[in-house]
């Protein structure tokens, strides 16, 4: 079997993706399909026997889109990024366009009310929106007409080529009367121009909403070098990540990320595992441990043996994770595309229908107008304005609180939260380690350990060191310079002062220093600390020792009681110890708790409660908690947080304030019940209309002005969430 990428031109929603799936799986000799509408990419499994990348480019194009082979030499993810970009500059410029033609023609209307130049401007401002905005919806409406299909690309272009050939009725009689005293105005070219100005405004966001979605699976493949120091039989040579297979060994320096999944062969170290389980506090490594991908070696130097090739490490995953769940559909969306599926034919049909009938009746000429009449009624104006409007109000709304709405289709899904799911660490605590507390044996001042602990650390760059030295800096602690500065991997940190022998590390180090294993079992079951406390040795005499823990933030008990208000439980999920997990949860009342889980298995926690009829909203900060947000049906990232995260939530909190959480979650289900609402209104006003406007009741400049009414009373009815405030 081989594989091959393709990059996928035209796709729009998850049933775009789905279209192009089946064609490809259809092509003989394929096995697996697998398409990323997040990065516009399929990756195809086939037999490696067969010319088979002809057939598939065809199958694509079949299908209605396009495709080109991405090359092993070009980044699949930079090709998806360069592609994203373009598509949404086009966007922009439409949208642009789009805006500034609009109100030219809502200024000529009104400044140049009756007269033929203010009718000529008129039909060329509205010609050249219908022509160059709406350009790529008539290009996919034919496309799906080709191919008997239909999605809304077929009802904006229905709505707008209506829309435009009915100001056109109104305009040409006129320009082509010798005189014209009474002159009307085509009010359907600004309806076609509102028309398309809205939703071209919707692509934009949806593909910025995309560009996110790559950036965020950028950040996590750079956490993995590019090239690997594997140990061959002539020594150590620098190739390519994926030219290493299980079983080969690789040397990792102090300072470089590790590169694969793999055990330990020879050496000590402490690693940074943040990106993996969210902790700031590096993890000790020695003979035997496991060590993965993307994680950050410490001062000491590795063997590893590899137990994951690329493409299969824990990051890979991680990154497959994230790229699923950004490519899930809300149900609303789903119900949308059902809805657009049924009311494009059903209009075409009554539209037919009415031409039929007039013509039966013996008058045909007359029944274009009830046609046309149909055609404008049934145009998406109030249904693209639904979403958009209260999208634009809410994130303004929230923006003001704080608060940046980055995905809409979030807003629609709030209402049905069941379930708030918090990590932990960055999340309900601070995310950096401070310390807690000090105890002093044998008569010892605190300070005298403090500056003990202070000496030795100063020249180290561990978290827990920039703990220390930030507590001796507040409490004004002349600090003594000590030389010698030794790092211990796996114990702490040595260095000398006037003769003496400084130390501030774990019992091992203390043992190595002669300390006595009782004095230290007495400091240690006499303190509270959650996690092992830094023992401050000088000279072979145990001082004391230090607790440093992370701190809950001032306001998360807060937050949490008003979670509760809103009728949400709640959960505490983190990858850190089961200890420390257990001190936060009991501290906050959280009784639902899961500790030392991986992404991969936040997500799947995520997942499962989704499955049992839980709405859930993740809220997180960190590399290790992006699959889960995206995940999630309402993804709440901490805005001081890793950038994936951010990138993976649908609501970013600025300032990291978790009392936000409550107001995000509040004010989404205030968007979404104004979205279904303005959904609800735009359908009935559709349904109501149409069949009058068959029967000729309601002519075609009714039809607009009913549709003119329609869209001011979505907009109000949105307006309404300026309003918002959290009871």
């Amino acid at each position: 079997m081989a594989q091959l990428r393709l990059h996928i031109d035209g796709m729009h929603c998850a049933s775009c993706a789905d279209r192009v799936e089946s064609a490809l799986a259809g092509v003989r000799g394929v096995a697996a399909v697998r398409v990323n509408l997040a990065t516009n990419q399929a990756s195809v499994v086939y037999d490696s026997q067969q010319a088979i990348l002809d057939s598939l480019l065809a199958a694509v194009d079949k299908s209605g889109y396009r495709a080109e082979r991405v090359d092993s030499q070009t980044s699949p993810l930079a090709l998806a990024q360069q592609h994203q970009a373009a598509e949404t500059r086009d966007w922009q410029r439409r949208l642009i366009t789009s805006a500034v033609l609009s109100v030219l023609l809502l200024g000529v209307a009104l400044l140049l009310s009756t007269s033929r130049t203010s009718l000529l401007l008129q039909t060329i401002l509205a010609t050249t929106i219908w022509t160059y905005v709406g350009w790529p919806y008539h290009r996919g409406a034919a496309r799906r007409l080709w191919y008997l299909s239909t999605n809304m690309d077929t009802l904006v272009a229905l709505g707008t080529t209506a829309a435009y050939v009915a100001g056109l009725a109104t305009v040409v009689p006129q320009l082509a009367a010798a005189t014209t005293t009474n002159w009307t105005q085509p009010a359907m070219f600004l309806e076609m121009a509102m028309i398309l100005t809205v939703i071209t405004l919707g692509k934009v966001l949806e593909s910025r909403a995309k560009g996110r979605a790559s950036r965020a699976i950028a950040e996590l493949v750079s956490l993995a070098p590019n090239e690997v120091r594997r140990i061959g039989e002539n020594g150590v040579e620098t190739v390519a990540l994926e030219e290493v297979a299980v079983g080969e060994l690789v040397s990792v320096r102090p300072g470089d990320r590790i590169p694969l999944d793999g055990r330990v062969l020879s050496g000590q170290s402490s690693v940074d595992e943040a990106w993996l389980t969210g902790e700031a506090t590096p993890v000790e490594k020695q003979i035997g441990a496991d060590v993965f991908a993307g994680t950050l070696n410490g001062s000491g130097s590795l063997t590893i043996e590899v137990s994951r090739s690329a493409g299969s490490t824990t990051l890979d995953r991680v990154v497959e994770l994230v790229s699923r769940a950004q490519e899930e559909k809300t149900a609303a969306q789903r119900l949308a595309d059902r809805v657009v599926g049924v009311f494009v034919p059903a209009v075409l049909l009554v539209t037919l229908i009415t031409l039929v009938a007039w013509w039966l009746a013996g008058d045909v000429a007359s029944g274009m107008r009830p046609a046309i009449a149909v055609l404008v009624v049934a145009c998406p104006c109030a249904l693209g304005l639904a979403t958009p409007t209260a999208v634009l109000v809410a994130s303004g709304r929230a923006a003001e609180l704080g608060i940046l709405v980055k995905d809409p289709r979030a807003l629609e899904l709030a209402r049905n939260l069941s379930l708030a799911i918090l990590d932990k660490t960055g999340t309900v605590t601070t995310g950096k380690p401070t310390l807690k507390r000090i105890v002093p044996v044998g008569g010892v001042d605190e300070t005298d350990v403090l500056r003990t602990a202070a000496a030795v650390e100063q020249s180290s760059a561990h978290p827990l060191a920039e703990a220390v030295l930030e507590a001796a800096a507040a409490r004004e602690i002349e600090i003594p310079a000590a030389g010698d500065l030794e790092v211990l991997p796996g114990l702490g940190v040595r260095a000398t002062h006037e003769g003496q022998i400084f130390a501030c590390g774990n019992r091992r180090l203390a043992e190595e220093l002669g300390v006595a294993t009782a004095a230290i079992e007495a400091l240690i079951s006499d303190s509270p600390a959650a996690t092992a406390p830094l023992l401050v040795v000088r000279d072979g005499q145990l001082l004391g020792a230090i607790v440093i823990e992370d701190r809950l933030r001032d306001e998360a008990a807060e937050a949490l009681v008003q979670l509760r208000a809103l009728g949400l439980e709640v959960a505490l999920v983190s990858g850190d110890q089961r200890k420390n997990v257990d001190s936060v949860a009991r501290e906050l009342g959280i009784e639902d708790v899961a500790s030392e889980v991986l992404p991969e298995e936040k997500q799947q926690i995520v997942a499962a409660r989704r499955q049992g009829g839980a709405g859930v909203a993740m809220v997180g900060d960190g590399i290790n908690d992006a699959p889960a947000l995206a995940a999630a049906d309402l993804g709440i990232a901490i805005g001081s947080g890793a950038e994936v995260a951010v990138e993976a939530g649908d609501i970013v909190l600025v300032s990291g304030d978790l009392r936000l959480v409550p107001r995000a979650i509040a004010l989404s289900r205030a968007a979404g019940r104004i979205i279904r609402q303005n959904l609800a209104w735009a359908l009935v006003y559709n349904a109501a209309l149409i069949p009058l406007a068959a029967i000729g009741t309601l002519p075609p400049v009714a039809a607009a002005t009913a549709m003119g009414l329609s869209s001011v009373s979505v907009v109000a009815n949105s307006l309404r969430l300026r309003r918002f405030r959290l009871k």
